[in-house]
């Protein structure tokens, strides 16, 4: 595409009239580049691609996946310690040695013995709704992204750190208040977030940072507290504390030997990345899904029957770990959710040479050889709503993703998650703890539109997440579905 001077091709990011995620997405879709492979852009002054055919994102994340390990996007490693080291950001070798690491916390016997600690917490979430408006009492009208923010984060808090967190009583709640400052849409946070993912060789310069002075220390004592408590008491949780411990114990063991736990940075950095990603992935999908489901009440009372008869199946209000994930409508409608509402709505990678190799070709498609250093990017947002692989794709539809109808999914085309080695490692947990946040906020109440609900959906473009510009308000009504039936 043709750039503008200087800027090259991130005006609308520049001026904050379009996120970069949605502005890649919005290169993807421009009907000139309809039959187009590849897209080549300038990322300021720094030759890029965009992505749009389905063999080369699968070349760049799955076969070739040797040559796409590292982010383009990085921090500064020394005046951001927590951000450039943590799993997200941190490059390859050390990415690598640091995901073996990582992996045992999410098996899925490790999110069995979690689940009682979610359910805790879930049972907060219900308390919290009767709280606020009891049945037969008056309108409730709240901004219903504020209030999954709060579980998911009390949530997090109690899985990866042993920690009560209490946001759901208290919305101004330490951990609340700190996981807000994460993804401010303020000005500030957004040229952090430019700088970056699009200009990686200022960030030592303009000293960028993806975690905020304030929060690296609130995550440094919090972290080093519940470390230091977990070794005196030797308690075991299975959570990604026990972890840390356990490479810090590894590193003790061999101190004539470089490792990476000797730096405790890296152990809150990855306590850090967790606690971020994790409640603001599974708070947006929830968030997303009720305001959709208060659009078609059809499909919420669909859903709230699939939830009200498993629940009745179950004792004690609650339902098993292997009795939530057989489940088939919510699980379809939490994957449309993710289909429409990716919280990170594009990917980026960088194009690696291997010495002594040729460097990768676009042949077919065209007679070009990358170069080392090119930044790579593949608009999820938009793939995922093309109507070449999705009919209606702006209608929300959870029978998209019934038992027959997943047969027909371009793979490459739904990645809310990413695809390949360097897809998210917390993915279960996020869409496990969305499932479980719906199943106990839908058991007594449901949402409807009302005059504060948004009419058409706009997006912060101040933001590399996707967030709505405004609050997503919506009426909470307390109908007692559930105790009304199991009495």
């Amino acid at each position: 595409m043709q750039p503008t001077p200087i800027i090259g091709n991130t005006g609308p990011v520049f001026t904050q009239s379009n996120s970069f995620g949605l502005h890649i997405s919005a290169v993807y879709s421009d009907p000139r580049m309809a039959n187009e492979a590849a897209v080549g852009i300038y990322v300021i002054n720094k030759p890029g691609l965009v992505i749009r055919e389905p063999e080369l994102i699968k070349s760049v994340l799955i076969k070739d996946f040797n040559r796409f390990t590292n982010r383009y996007g990085r921090t500064d490693p020394h005046y951001d310690a927590l951000g450039s080291n943590n799993l997200f950001f941190v490059r390859n070798p050390q990415w690598k040695e640091i995901r073996t690491k990582l992996t045992p916390v999410f098996t899925s016997g490790k999110m069995k013995q979690m689940y009682p600690l979610m359910q805790e917490i879930a049972a907060d979430l219900e308390s919290m709704l009767a709280k606020e408006r009891p049945a037969n009492e008056g309108k409730y009208v709240t901004d219903i992204k504020d209030v999954c923010a709060r579980f998911t984060t009390d949530s997090i808090a109690t899985i990866a750190y042993g920690v009560r967190a209490n946001s759901l009583s208290n919305p101004e709640a330490e951990f609340r208040r700190q996981g807000r400052m994460i993804f401010a849409p303020t000005l500030a946070r957004s040229k952090d977030f430019f700088v970056a993912f699009f200009l990686p060789k200022l960030v030592s310069l303009m000293r960028i940072k993806v975690f905020p002075d304030e929060f690296s220390k609130f995550l440094r004592d919090t972290i080093g507290h519940v470390m230091a408590e977990r070794e005196r008491t030797a308690t075991v949780r299975n959570d990604l504390i026990d972890v840390l411990v356990g490479l810090r114990k590894e590193a003790a063991l061999e101190p004539g030997k470089p490792h990476l736990a000797n730096d405790n940075d890296f152990l809150v950095a990855q306590a850090g990345v967790f606690f971020t990603a994790g409640f603001e992935t599974s708070s947006s999908a929830m968030s997303f899904a009720l305001l959709e489901l208060a659009r078609q009440p059809e499909l919420q009372k669909r859903l709230r029957k699939e939830i009200h008869e498993a629940l009745l199946e179950e004792k004690d209000g609650k339902l098993s770990y292997d009795k939530i994930h057989s489940l088939e409508y919510l699980s379809m409608v939490v994957d449309e959710v993710l289909r429409m509402y990716p919280v990170l709505p594009f990917l980026d990678r960088e194009y690696q040479s291997i010495k002594g190799e040729a460097d990768l070709s676009l042949k077919p498609y065209y007679d070009h050889k990358l170069e080392n250093g090119t930044p790579i990017f593949i608009p999820i947002y938009a793939l995922q709503r093309d109507p070449k692989y999705w009919t209606n794709p702006n209608l929300f539809n959870p029978d998209r993703f019934s038992a027959e109808n997943r047969k027909s999914i371009e793979p490459m085309a739904y990645q809310p998650f990413g695809l390949g080695p360097h897809n998210c490692i917390g993915s279960r947990i996020g869409v496990l703890q969305t499932k479980l946040g719906l199943v106990h906020f839908l058991k007594n109440h449901f949402v409807r539109s009302c005059p504060e609900t948004v009419k058409e959906i706009e997006f912060d473009p101040k933001t590399f997440i996707l967030q709505l510009k405004t609050g997503m308000f919506l009426e909470i009504v307390n109908d007692r579905l559930y105790d009304a039936n199991a009495l």
